[in-house]
């Protein structure tokens, strides 16, 4: 960017405040737009360190498990067919070995440790590490909302980005531990770790150069000596967000593998297939197929996106999701995880907690 693009542009976070987009103060848009300013602000008065794991405040805890616990899905699933990757057995050719029979298949496969102890499991839990690694300067999309379809998509800096991340990390880690106090010797209460709050989510944008090499990419998605598809790779996007960003069912037309990286995601999968498997009772209803059951364009929706909240399902509006919808895969994916979602496989993805994660599309 030369310098006088540089002074024109402003950020829309600085727009919205300035201008009120929003149409008025209490809105979900313009209260964003208010945090982010705040958070730089209060960003400038600290004075500038170097990125470390163990004393940077803006350095996310590596765990084995959600701090939060899992949302449970209201109906029934099944569990996602799974395959451990070790790292005395790690290479491409092994990796390959495991994917193909899922892929010939089109069935999903979770991946475990796919990443191994790749640079990015150790670098990308610090928002110290993107700043000197990317830049604050660097304009990114981010969509501010409940999920795409329910959303508004705006450019901010990425500094200031990451300034709304380490607040959002600030607050978890409060209601963690509040929530450890209130239920101690218990289990936490389902009701609480999912909310339906607005979120600014860094979803879709293209992987910076700058970390590029930090992720292993899966050699077949390059090349077709592999047999799992043509080798040709068409985009590796990155996602970035605060806990309860959402992925609302869709599906995507190229196969993908999604890469957790930082944080937990929970992922509900749904076949394409078109015959009747969710069928509850016979006779007329038999007959029908279920190409109405997602709903997909409707309200206003891309034809790809769904508009039933699957975890909060209004049957009465939907009913065919009840009668005609199949059941779905269910997994969480951890940190080096990764999850093959065939062409055309319908998936809703929530994060737990804070997440980076990555993605590619090939064919």
């Amino acid at each position: 960017m030369d310098g006088q693009r540089s002074q024109e542009m402003v950020t829309d976070a600085d727009y919205i405040l300035a201008n009120n987009v929003a149409g008025n103060m209490a809105s979900p848009l313009f209260n964003i737009a208010r945090s982010i300013n705040a958070s730089q602000r209060r960003a400038q008065n600290l004075s500038h360190h170097q990125w470390s794991f163990s004393s940077s405040s803006s350095a996310i805890s590596f765990i084995s498990k959600p701090k939060f616990q899992i949302p449970c899905y209201g109906g029934q699933s099944l569990p996602t067919p799974e395959s451990a990757i070790s790292n005395a057995l790690r290479n491409q050719n092994n990796i390959a070995n495991i994917m193909r029979p899922s892929f010939n298949s089109k069935t999903p496969l979770l991946l475990r440790n796919l990443l191994g102890t790749c640079d990015a499991i150790y670098f990308w839990r610090s928002l110290e590490y993107w700043r000197v690694a990317v830049g604050e300067e660097t304009p990114v999309e981010v969509e501010i909302g409940k999920g795409y379809n329910n959303s508004n998509r705006v450019t901010v800096m990425f500094g200031d980005y990451l300034n709304y991340l380490a607040m959002n990390m600030e607050t978890e880690s409060e209601e963690c531990l509040l929530r450890s106090k209130r239920h101690e010797g218990k289990e936490p209460d389902v009701q609480h770790q999912r909310t339906n709050r607005d979120v600014a989510y860094l979803a879709q944008n293209e992987l910076f150069h700058h970390v590029r090499n930090d992720i292993p990419i899966p050699s077949f998605c390059e090349d077709g000596k592999y047999n799992i598809g043509d080798g040709k790779l068409y985009h590796t996007m990155l996602w970035m967000g605060p806990r309860d960003t959402v992925s609302p069912l869709h599906f995507d037309p190229l196969d993908n593998i999604l890469m957790q990286v930082v944080g937990w995601k929970r992922v509900l999968l749904f076949s394409p297939d078109d015959q009747c498997h969710g069928l509850k009772d016979g006779g007329e209803e038999g007959l029908r197929r279920t190409s109405s059951w997602h709903y997909a364009g409707v309200d206003g929706n891309q034809y790809n996106t769904s508009a039933v909240d699957v975890e909060n399902p209004d049957h009465a509006r939907f009913p065919n999701y009840k009668l005609l919808g199949p059941m779905p895969y269910e997994c969480v994916l951890g940190p080096g995880d990764g999850l093959y979602i065939p062409k055309r496989w319908w998936h809703h993805v929530r994060s737990l907690e804070m997440s980076v994660s990555a993605n590619v599309w090939w064919r």
